[in-house]
């Protein structure tokens, strides 16, 4: 239903997220964004506040793993949700539920991490780490559009693509 990159760039500190779903208006519920801090997706039967507070974790001191634990821990009916977390130097974490949709699967990249749930193949969200992996030497934005739309080329998600999003965040 839902597949998404998140990456950070060396070069410039940025962090963003690239998402799309069979949905309507993912980038209003699914997409967490905060500059220096780092990049949360919420995926899946999502629950919007979980974004935030995996951010707000990250910012008191947590790494990404030990802030996505805090949320499992914490949150009913988690077994619903798929999460991913990026941080301002480019760690990542996720967790799956046992009751998400379909195929899923996550990959985790060099500076990125995608995910994503009812897919076509787990291929997917490996060509799209793999696409921002290679593409170093392009904005992030451009990194985040390419490896998304290389997601899709592999197949994409089993339903029509109907809305996405794009979010990045630079703290000057």
């Amino acid at each position: 239903m839902t597949f998404s990159i998140s990456g950070f760039c060396q070069k410039t500190g940025m962090v963003g997220i690239a998402i799309t779903t069979s949905s309507i208006c993912v980038a209003s519920r699914c997409p967490w964004v905060r500059a220096g801090v780092g990049v949360a997706a919420t995926q899946n039967v999502t629950d919007p506040s979980l974004g935030n507070l995996m951010l707000d974790n990250l910012e008191q001191g947590l790494n990404p793993k030990q802030s996505i634990d805090k949320v499992v821990e914490e949150h009913k009916f988690i077994e619903y949700r798929q999460l991913a977390l990026l941080d301002s130097k480019g760690n990542s974490a996720s967790y799956t539920g046992s009751k998400t949709l379909g195929t899923n699967a996550v990959s985790q990249g060099d500076d990125c991490i995608a995910v994503g749930n009812l897919l076509s193949s787990v291929e997917v969200v490996k060509t799209m780490s793999d696409n921002f992996s290679h593409n170093s030497n392009l904005h992030l934005a451009e990194r985040l559009l390419l490896a998304l739309q290389a997601g899709f080329d592999a197949g994409g998600e089993e339903g029509p693509i109907h809305s996405s999003g794009l979010k990045i965040a630079y703290k000057y």
